[in-house]
């Protein structure tokens, strides 16, 4: 064994679920965020945990909206979902930009990416300041899903997004 940086532990321990965080923003726009430091927390309540830089727009975001939403896209959306992890909502419409379609959710306190594998909704329920992070704490409102579509994960930390098949394990 030998010392190792927490990013290359990361890369170590890939693939993580990914998604797409929604949020929306002051000005009543959705911003979008890529994510995949999520995971479930609880499942009575059904709570999810994401957790967010602490200098971040979507961190400001869903402390002023006291909701967000989680969705696992599918493969038609790699290119514009890692793109999505590259750039700032601050000065942005990334939605708009980068080619993510959103979607009203019956249930949803915002728009959600449409063509994902699964919707979480999510009301704000806590927050943890975690060294240089928040961990956002979500009680579930609604959850929405498309098992036909494939979802994506991140690999080699943020490196690449792809589907996960039986080899790739």
């Amino acid at each position: 064994m030998e010392q190792i940086t927490i990013g290359q532990a990361e890369k170590l321990t890939s693939p993580n679920p990914f998604a797409l965080l929604t949020v929306q923003t002051p000005e009543g726009h959705t911003n979008v965020m890529a994510i995949s430091w999520w995971s479930y927390a609880s499942n009575h309540p059904a709570t999810v945990v994401a957790c967010l830089s602490s200098r971040g727009y979507s961190g400001q975001c869903i402390q002023s909206s006291g909701a967000f939403g989680l969705s696992v896209p599918g493969p038609q959306l790699k290119d514009a979902a890692l793109r999505a992890g590259t750039c700032s909502g601050r000065n942005m419409d990334k939605a708009a930009e980068l080619g993510i379609p959103l979607e009203a959710c019956g249930g949803c306190s915002q728009k959600m990416v449409s063509g994902s594998r699964l919707w979480i909704s999510c009301k704000l329920k806590d927050t943890l300041a975690v060294g240089d992070h928040i961990l956002y704490v979500g009680e579930v409102e609604s959850l929405l899903a498309d098992p036909s579509v494939e979802g994506l994960y991140a690999w080699e930390g943020y490196g690449r997004l792809d589907t996960v098949r039986r080899n790739d394990c």
